[in-house]
């Protein structure tokens, strides 16, 4: 629902009389599709069952050197992902989930997110190409909007705010 708000008013922003450029509909897209949904997802404990996965294959990966287990009984028990996600798995292993602020600095959606936001920041960096030499891909100013409209689009939006475990796959 937040999505729908968050791109009726970039919409609005877009198609106002009033010139707002290009960074205040972007800005009503990223926060109603992307952190309003992530934020309350992680501050509600709601998740899907990949950030599960994710948590449990980093604990097993701390405690037996391997996010896998020898023999699988159940698909629950199954660690579809390849053992680098086991990484963003590792701060609740590591905090454990007693109190609030070890619950939420060990969730694997937030460490996810940084990797992304990371990628986003190298990428951006990546598009500037060599000091003082042309851009690598046209625009000044609009690189940013331009990353920035693709995270809020609603196809990139709907998985990341669901779960970031999509992020590193």
């Amino acid at each position: 629902m937040s999505a729908c708000l968050g791109y009726l008013c970039a919409a609005v922003a877009a198609l106002s009389a009033r010139p707002l450029g290009r960074a205040v509909p972007v800005c009503l897209a990223l926060c109603g599709a992307v952190v309003v949904p992530f934020v309350l997802l992680v501050l509600t404990g709601t998740a899907q069952s990949e950030v599960g996965v994710v948590e449990r294959s980093g604990l097993l990966t701390l405690r037996q050197a391997t996010p896998y287990l020898p023999d699988p009984h159940t698909v629950g028990e199954v660690t579809p992902y390849l053992p680098g996600m086991a990484v963003f798995g590792l701060p609740r292993a590591v905090l454990g989930e007693s109190g609030p602020l070890p619950g939420l600095l060990g969730d694997a959606r937030l460490w996810c997110a940084a990797a992304l936001l990371g990628c986003l920041w190298a990428a951006r960096r990546a598009m500037r190409g060599p000091a003082g030499g042309p851009s690598a891909v046209g625009g000044g100013a609009s690189r940013g909007y331009a990353v920035g409209a693709f995270v809020a689009s609603p196809a990139v939006a709907r998985f990341r705010s669901a779960s970031a475990a999509w992020i590193c796959r």
